[in-house]
């Protein structure tokens, strides 16, 4: 095994939570089709291809009950991974440096198989492995997610590497080859005087890629693997391995319904699930699948019960945009018309991240939709079920066998605001992609970084504007990324910012409670 990967090892691949690979997400969607998913706050976890650990770590470190294992072929990454769970203490995670060939197919089971934005990037003999791990390994009632490009819409996506290939094929250092590729998206943008057949998607992804990040670019469209594959194919390899095809973690694509009520009747011709989600593939040229896999002797159940469902708690960080619509962390916007709906969502935002039961929540949502004008019929109350389903399905609304507890640190009275431990040692060592309580991203820029990296519970927000106005004075780079401005004006601005640091760290779930 080479300790050393050129590409990975000097544009490493980006680590942060990968939200949908979370264990509390796949045990969810299996108990919805009736697989007895394992305790995910108390389960055994592996994750092959985890680079430095940024998924991985922050389930060990919010789930200290689980035990986590990663493996990873770039030294660089695998070492860094490993000492960032001994800076946090974290005796339930470990990160091996290990090529995935060499994972034995005997061993101990494991309730959660993660291999994300690996399978379409290794030769087939490591395919073959991936999956025989997941069929071998998996304990009863384990998922398995295995992400992979997706043909039809991957070959477009081969078609621009193709073109990438091409423009570098001469160069072999890595940073020179992203210019290069850089250099020729800018070619592939120059605008025409009669637009060709094929050229609308072009212009969309050139403009994704243009903003894209480094390690997206490089390893997504430079990398000598890259091969997309059918989901049929794909479900037919799991199966030669003892597995069977459970879900796709995009729980919206597997109704045609969702695609309009022509393509809902053209699919219904197929009464075999998979054949019919590939068929859904070819009319939406998808390119990217997120599949989820169990032992092909578990029994499952394609007909949903949503009762006990929405017995379990449920949590959204969804927000009030305009009138009727919502709009999650990410950006992502979600129309929420029905009033009781909308009283719901409205509850369980304001809990975020916290849990609740809707057994609990129904009695201030009625009142709530009654306040608006819209006091809730029985008609109402029995299509909400559908509703927060749908929600649900389109990943809107959450629903969680393990809402995490507060952090609990002992600090005396009159301590400032003190982030996790997970969160302040990601900001010192000056990552910008900071993982929240429910496994999601949050991007800071670097003066709200630096702000996360003194948030220890020995400053008072008054004084961590001064610390900063102070550290100022002596970096440039700070003052820099302050901008320029008068001292008054500058500790103003250092004001907003940390006050509204703060309140997106409590929305988060990433401010430690005080006992």
């Amino acid at each position: 095994m080479s300790d050393t990967l050129p590409g990975y090892d000097e544009i490493p691949y980006e680590s942060f939570p990968i939200t949908e690979t979370h264990p509390d997400r796949l045990a969810v969607i299996g108990r919805l089709f009736g697989l007895a998913a394992p305790d995910p706050a108390r389960s055994r976890i592996l994750e092959l291809g985890c680079a430095a650990g940024g998924n991985l770590l922050p389930i060990a470190f919010h789930l200290p009950d689980t035990r986590c294992t990663g493996v990873e072929l770039s030294r660089a990454q695998a070492l860094e991974g490993a000492e960032t769970s001994r800076a946090l203490g974290l005796d339930n995670a470990e990160i091996r440096h290990q090529d995935i060939l060499q994972v034995p197919l005997a061993g101990e089971p494991f309730d959660y198989i993660v291999a994300h934005g690996v399978f379409s990037w290794v030769p087939t003999a490591v395919q073959e492995h991936i999956l025989a791990l997941c069929g071998a390994r998996l304990a009863p009632g384990g998922i398995a997610y295995v992400s992979y490009n997706a043909l039809p819409g991957g070959r477009q996506r081969s078609m621009l590497r193709d073109m990438l290939l091409h423009h570098v094929r001469d160069i072999t250092s890595p940073r020179e080859r992203l210019a290069g590729a850089r250099e020729m998206l800018a070619f592939l943008a120059t605008p025409l005087r009669d637009t060709p057949p094929g050229h609308d998607w072009l212009r969309k992804e050139l403009e994704r890629l243009q903003a894209a990040r480094d390690s997206y670019l490089y390893h997504e469209y430079l990398e000598e693997t890259n091969e997309p594959v059918l989901f049929r194919q794909f479900v037919d390899r799991a199966a030669a391995h003892g597995l069977q095809y459970l879900a796709d973690t995009r729980l919206h694509t597997m109704f045609p319904s969702t695609l309009g009520a022509d393509a809902e009747a053209s699919l219904a011709r197929f009464d075999d699930l998979t054949v019919a989600e590939q068929y859904a593939d070819f009319l939406t040229l998808r390119p990217f699948r997120r599949s989820l896999l169990c032992r092909s002797s578990e029994p499952l159940t394609r007909e949903i019960d949503l009762d006990p469902l929405f017995a379990l708690p449920l949590y959204t960080d969804l927000a009030p945009d305009q009138e009727g619509v919502f709009r999650n962390a990410a950006g992502r916007s979600f129309r929420v018309e029905p009033p009781l709906l909308r009283a719901v969502i409205e509850s369980l935002s304001e809990a975020f991240p916290r849990a609740r039961l809707l057994e609990e929540i129904m009695p201030e949502a009625s009142e709530r939709a009654a306040r608006s004008g819209h006091a809730p019929t029985s008609g109402d109350l029995r299509s909400l079920p559908e509703q927060l389903f749908s929600l649900f399905a389109s990943a809107g609304l959450q629903v969680t066998l393990c809402p995490p507890d507060p952090v609990i640190s002992a600090m005396p009275a009159g301590s400032g605001p003190r982030a996790t431990d997970l969160a302040r040692t990601l900001a010192e060592r000056g990552e910008r992609l900071i993982p929240t309580a429910r496994h999601q991203s949050l991007q800071l820029d670097p003066v709200s970084t630096r702000i996360l990296a003194r948030l220890d519970g020995s400053r008072e927000p008054a004084a961590l504007v001064e610390d900063l106005i102070a550290a100022a004075a002596r970096d440039p780079e700070l003052t820099r990324e302050l901008g320029p401005a008068t001292p008054d004006r500058q500790r103003e601005r250092l004001e907003a910012r940390v006050s509204g640091l703060l309140a997106l760290l409590e929305r988060h779930g990433l401010l430690v409670a005080l006992r």
